[in-house]
């Protein structure tokens, strides 16, 4: 087949356009340089997302073949492999955007007792960076991208006087917080990149509370229409839409020379040529390029000279624990929607206290109040039709949902791997996840289950029966890390403070791959965080001219 190449040599070769590779971009094009964008999708058009197509509308629409915007890539375009037993749910979007697009919105600050776990308690490597170094770009992001949230401040959760205001509220969740807050329980408002009031020309969000479906106003934050358009606004971004990266080049000195993609359409193979690569196409994807990135000088995979790249993955474990308030049972319908998610949050608290296991948990409360259908009472209720819907009308308003998000550690043998033997439509051999959760997690999970069921017992809730030793499969949190984890030992580790490769000093990684550990809190504000401030250390060298 033949290959296409480009003469043309780029400043920088940024892959991926969601939270870390949209922000790289936009930032280095605002300070001049001349950046492509390699993206395995095209543009989600927001004009066609179903944001406010209730289901019964979504049902009719489909049969009449209507399809919403696919956001998630299907399995059967892009597999990836499991052990028997081992099952993993990795979710991906190959687009403008990439997950963020749809993603959670949960805005949280990491803390010191995150990026100082590993020296407190043993177990993996440090963080080669503290609170202190990160602080002022959680700042820029907050103030950026429009984050609401409350005047808590902790050890566990700093605060910021960058905050919008948080929506109230919802009636159940009030009852949660009272119960909590008399075990000694903390309770805070939640923090989302949703924006509250009008924010840099976008208008604030109207509650819907259907933001996973995408925005269809852009009234919480996405890559595709926060940062992309302003990158392009320089005339610094050229953007190759559905352009499937396979292997990052090398020269004969080892350094990263340029990129191999192959046409998602057509299948055709193209290279280009670029001064610095930064890699943003998420944790997994990232971690399979990397590893298929081999030569003479990298025959393990470019950079990976000490074996750790694919190595120590980590995420959270979540659990579910629900029930109802009788005090709430046939009290009637209650606008519920809000912004989509929680309005209230439950951080780490169990540092506080010994424990059988390490690190910790935090409690989100996406489900609580009335949603737009009674769909996920109806679980709960046994019965069929007129009995069935009166029980469900009458618990509508009354549903808890408390969630447990609790960290993995890092271990080397929960990995992801490529098989030479297993090829996509392209001939790039796949990936290969093996992760399962360990003695640790089952210690913690247990806390997480009787923290949950406790708090909705103290409410006076009627919990729905659950089994303790359920969790939801690895990759379910979609927040995977650590891949190709930062750290101050090149044998331990493959980027260095600033995201950038020990072995190769013109190749950066700024998505969540480059986490030390995960934490019990949603990664999207530090990924964000972290490759602001890498993208600012590459502008600088080239700069001075050290790349």
């Amino acid at each position: 087949m033949q290959i296409l190449e480009s003469g043309e040599v780029h400043d920088v070769i940024v892959i991926g356009s969601g939270a870390s590779g949209g922000m790289a971009a936009y930032n280095l094009t605002q300070k001049g340089v001349k950046v492509l964008m390699l993206d395995a999708g095209g543009k989600f058009e927001r004009t066609k997302f179903w944001t406010h197509a209730v289901p019964f509308e979504a049902d009719e629409r489909l049969r009449h073949g209507e399809k919403p915007p696919p956001f998630f890539l299907d399995k059967t375009e892009q597999p990836y492999l499991t052990p028997e037993g081992k099952p993993f749910n990795l979710m991906r979007v190959w687009g403008i955007g990439g997950k963020t697009n749809v993603w959670g919105r949960v805005s949280l600050r990491m803390s010191d007792l995150d990026f100082g776990a590993a020296e407190r308690d043993g177990w993996g490597i440090p963080w080669p960076i503290r609170y202190a170094d990160i602080a002022p770009y959680y700042d820029k992001v907050e103030q950026f991208i429009g984050v609401c949230g409350g005047d808590d401040n902790s050890d566990v959760l700093p605060g910021s006087k960058y905050y919008m205001p948080v929506p109230p509220p919802r009636c159940g969740e009030v009852f949660i917080r009272k119960s909590a807050e008399s075990l000694g329980i903390p309770v805070v408002p939640i923090r989302r990149a949703n924006i509250t009031r009008p924010h840099r020309g976008f208008p604030a969000c109207h509650y819907c509370g259907n933001c996973g479906a995408g925005c269809d106003t852009a009234s919480c934050f996405n890559s595709a229409d926060h940062l992309i358009p302003f990158a392009l606004e320089t005339g610094n971004l050229e953007i190759r839409s559905r352009a499937v990266v396979a292997r990052i080049l090398t020269d004969d000195r080892g350094r990263a020379s340029g990129v191999q993609y192959f046409d998602r359409d057509s299948g055709a193979e193209r290279q280009v040529r670029g001064r610095v690569i930064v890699l943003g196409a998420s944790a997994m994807d990232s971690t399979r390029i990397l590893l298929n990135s081999k030569s003479d000088i990298f025959p393990n995979g470019i950079g990976n000279g000490s074996d750790q790249i694919g190595r120590n993955f980590t995420e959270q474990q979540m659990v579910h624990v629900r029930g109802y308030l009788p005090q709430l049972f046939g009290s009637g319908y209650q606008n519920s929607d809000g912004i989509g998610g929680g309005h209230y949050y439950i951080p780490r608290f169990n540092h506080r206290s010994k424990q059988d296991y390490l690190r910790g948990f935090g409690i989100q409360m996406w489900n609580t109040g009335s949603g737009t259908t009674g769909e996920r009472v109806a679980h709960d209720v046994p019965g069929f039709g007129a009995d069935l819907k009166a029980a469900v009308k009458e618990r509508y308003p009354a549903l808890l949902s408390l969630h447990p998000f609790g960290e993995i550690l890092p271990r080397p043998e929960n990995r992801i791997t490529v098989d030479d033997s297993r090829t996509d439509r392209y001939g790039v051999p796949l990936m290969k996840v093996s992760v399962s959760f360990g003695d640790n997690e089952t210690k913690m999970r247990r806390h997480m289950y009787d923290t949950a069921e406790e708090i909705l017992e103290k409410a006076g809730a009627e919990v729905v029966p659950f089994d303790r030793d359920a969790c939801d499969d690895p990759g379910s949190a979609i927040h995977e890390h650590s891949t190709c984890r930062m750290g101050v030992d090149p044998k331990q580790s493959a980027l260095n403070a600033f995201n950038r490769m020990h072995e190769v000093e013109n190749l950066f990684v700024v998505d969540g791959s480059a986490f030390t550990n995960a934490s019990e809190k949603n990664p999207t504000l530090t990924i964000l965080a972290l490759s602001w401030r890498a993208s600012d250390y590459i502008a600088e060298e080239m700069r001075t001219g050290n790349i």
